[in-house]
């Protein structure tokens, strides 16, 4: 069921100094890097980010719905891939745009091809990965990080991420810049555009972003 919105939502008219940032995570890959990177922290005390692992791609945009309808973030976000094949990613667009209108979905959406685990591994080394198959990826997990036999459990995931450090940080984030940030590549991300946002102490790009959805 999709809620209307008639006027601006009061997280609009009411912001505070500090600023509540809702992300809608894909799922534990996503959920458990995000939750490391609070725990370094390597974003800006400005802001009071929020996790929601959505455990799917199905299930964002009823998350995003529901979070948005709270009325308790100054902004709510969506981190998902776009596999090899972007059914479920194109679904996610849909969903969102239904709720948001005017094709405003890519405007609160960072992708990343062919998964999050992408930008994972950069933290320890220079890796293209080109499928999400958690197979394909055994190798240049335990390349990386010295853990083998790499299927995603929970555990794994959270191994992996505990195993970044601050330091990694900006390495990290000169290998991010040298992905394309187009989808339609393989692999791509945004997510460095997510990540400069959430290091910036100015929090005027949220004001700029819900303006342009909403006004």
């Amino acid at each position: 069921m999709v809620i209307a919105m008639s006027s601006l939502p009061p997280f609009l008219n009411n912001q505070k100094p500090s600023r509540s940032v809702c992300l809608i995570l894909e799922g534990f890959e996503e959920y458990y890097y995000f939750k490391r990177l609070i725990e370094l922290p390597v974003f800006s005390s400005n802001y009071k980010i929020r996790l929601i692992n959505a455990k799917s791609a199905g299930n964002i945009p009823a998350k995003y719905q529901e979070a948005l309808a709270s009325d308790s973030h100054s902004i709510v976000l969506v981190v998902c891939d776009r596999d090899r094949r972007p059914d479920a990613y194109n679904g996610v667009v849909q969903g969102i745009d239904e709720i948001l209108g005017d094709d405003n979905a890519h405007k609160i959406i960072t992708f990343t091809r062919p998964c999050t685990l992408q930008v994972i591994l950069l933290h320890f080394g220079n890796v293209e990965l080109t499928t999400p198959a958690k197979a394909a990826a055994r190798d240049d997990v335990c390349r990386l990080t010295g853990i083998e036999n790499y299927d995603a459990h929970q555990d794994q995931l959270e191994e992996i991420c505990q195993k970044i450090f601050f330091r990694s940080w900006d390495c990290m984030i000169e290998r991010l810049k040298q992905l394309s940030t187009n989808p339609d590549d393989m692999p791509s991300s945004n997510m460095n555009m997510l990540f400069e946002c959430l290091c910036s102490d100015d929090v005027s790009w949220i004001d700029e972003v819900n303006e342009s959805i909403f006004r």
